[in-house]
């Protein structure tokens, strides 16, 4: 079978599912279906999201945190970052179809230490944009169709890029999952763990690995034809196990070119 063919085979494999997800995402994340509410609490120095089962649609900023599409935040539209935080930002958003954004440069309000973020089950999108985490940075998706996309946001002349300081570390469970990263810079180890289905991972030029031997891609089980994607700019990479396919860009995977 040709590659063009091939090509061809994936998009109907995981089109479907990811560029509608991935759409959705960059241009109205989901906004007809998202209820239910967000507790916020300062707990031990640590900023604690906790949602509930419903489909949950939240965006936090140095302004504050935000809910959209019927979500509030303890019982509001909105509120500003609570005073004495010291430690983690931790969110746990549990079940539903899930949409987060964080972005923080990091200049009126930063995270001060971990960045952890756990979404339950359910078809998950995480969007990280000016990211700023100073430690460590533990993700897991859970079982569902999840996106995870990060990139920097663009300032007067050029894009002001998310920052991984400590360890980057996510986990996906069962489902077709996409990780796509653009303006990142991971400056310590990268442990990604994409799990059982048809999943990508996209890397692209604009993002930077100061410690590529230690930055671990693995797709996990692939679930029938194609198997997994993994797009790379560069030969930096010596650990990425359980892909099958090598794309030349993103949009190849259902993301961006």
């Amino acid at each position: 079978m040709n590659k063009r063919l091939i090509q061809l085979n994936r998009r109907v494999v995981i089109g479907t599912v990811i560029i509608l997800a991935l759409t959705a995402s960059l241009a109205a994340a989901p906004l007809q279906t998202s209820t239910g509410d967000v507790q916020v609490r300062v707990e031990n120095g640590n900023l604690v999201l906790r949602g509930d089962d419903l489909d949950n649609n939240i965006i936090i900023t140095e302004g504050g945190l935000r809910g959209r599409a019927g979500t509030t935040v303890n019982g509001a539209r909105h509120m500003f970052i609570p005073e004495g935080v010291t430690n983690d930002l931790i969110i746990n958003m549990k079940g539903g179809d899930d949409f987060i954004r964080i972005e923080l440069p990091g200049t009126n309000f930063a995270i001060p230490h971990d960045l952890v973020i756990k979404m339950g089950s359910g078809n998950d999108i995480i969007e990280l944009l000016q990211v700023r985490a100073p430690n460590e940075t533990r993700i897991n998706t859970g079982t569902g169709n999840d996106i995870v996309f990060i990139d920097g946001v663009l300032g007067v002349n050029e894009y002001i890029r998310s920052e991984f300081t400590g360890t980057f570390e996510l986990r996906a469970g069962s489902g077709e999952d996409l990780l796509e990263f653009h303006h990142t810079i991971f400056r310590g180890p990268v442990d990604v763990g994409l799990g059982s289905g048809v999943d990508g991972a996209c890397n692209t030029e604009d993002s930077e690995f100061q410690m590529p031997d230690q930055a671990s891609f693995n797709g996990g089980a692939p679930s029938g034809f194609p198997g997994d994607g993994f797009v790379t700019r560069s030969n930096e990479f010596t650990n990425i196990i359980g892909f099958e396919d090598f794309p030349d860009d993103c949009s190849y995977l259902g993301g961006r070119f």
